[in-house]
């Protein structure tokens, strides 16, 4: 214990030492209980973030386990390039704390900054999806982030507009007199919005990442990545379309206990477990495929 504790001094003469060391103080001392207690708190689809969170660090200790590599002689110009990152990342948490965002991109800086600090940039470039994943993990609201992606990219109602299309389609299908105004679905008896938190945007992003951790965990090929990718987005859209013309009915004609039912965490957990049986069902000749690449 001795001779760690004075290995451990004697590292803290180096200016960059310090550095990294502050670095490592806002990560796991700052940070930390932040991201723990987001990730505690934010549920994706009936799931905890943390769960997702731990998943993809799982999955970057995996990849890293895989491809050991020594630490070899670091370049100087890493060395400084990842100290400046890391004081750069604690000027963004000072400036801006105490926002989530700021904080959550400081500490993916520092971790990019420590990385090239004590691995250098062949092993960042050599690992790049672990640490990807770990830069992913950092952050204890993605849905939040790919919300604002997407808007960023398209009118915040268009994916309303769409399933309200898709599901008046589908009841117009079954014989429903029904219109579609905007995201409004019109029946005689009466008018259903589909708003956001119903526009199936949250399960899709699920799905996305189910099929990125599946496509990691099995090592598939690019083109298996995006089938299973494809595969997930498409059967969450389609299952969501059903779910919305279920919820119509119910609001229009069955009473407000049904679409409660149907619109609360009990609908939702039905129709989660339908799509995941689908796509497991779905994907398996894909999986399988690879593991018989693989033996």
């Amino acid at each position: 214990m001795r001779r760690e504790f004075s290995l451990f001094k004697s590292s803290l003469r180096s200016i960059h030492n310090w550095i990294l060391l502050a670095g490592a103080t806002f990560g796991l001392g700052v940070y930390f209980p932040t991201w723990l207690y987001g990730c505690a708190t934010v549920v994706l689809s009936g799931m905890p973030h943390l769960i997702l969170n731990v998943l993809l660090i799982g999955l970057a200790v995996q990849q890293l386990r895989r491809s050991r590599s020594p630490v070899l002689d670091i370049p100087i110009e890493d060395r400084w390039l990842g100290s400046s990152l890391i004081l750069g990342a604690l000027g963004i948490f000072y400036l801006y704390y105490p926002a989530l965002t700021p904080q959550s991109l400081s500490c993916m800086i520092i971790l990019i900054g420590g990385v090239l600090s004590y691995q250098g940039w062949q092993f960042l470039r050599k690992q790049w999806l672990a640490i990807a994943l770990l830069i992913a993990s950092l952050h204890p609201n993605l849905i939040r982030i790919a919300r604002h992606l997407w808007h960023f990219a398209f009118s915040p109602e268009a994916l309303s507009k769409w399933m309200a299309w898709g599901g008046g389609g589908l009841l117009k299908a079954i014989g429903q007199p029904v219109s579609v105004e905007e995201q409004y679905v019109v029946l005689p008896a009466g008018v259903v919005e589909v708003a956001q938190g119903c526009d199936g945007f949250e399960m899709a992003f699920v799905m996305l990442l189910t099929a990125i951790i599946l496509g990691i965990a099995f090592r598939v090929r690019s083109r298996q990545m995006t089938a299973l990718i494809v595969i997930g987005i498409t059967l969450a859209l389609v299952l969501n379309v059903c779910r919305i013309a279920v919820m119509v009915l119910a609001a229009v004609y069955w009473g407000k206990d049904a679409f409660e039912f149907w619109h609360g965490t009990v609908g939702g957990q039905i129709f989660s477990g339908i799509l995941f049986t689908i796509y497991y069902y779905a994907t398996q000749p894909l999986l399988n495929a690879q593991k018989s690449q693989s033996c």
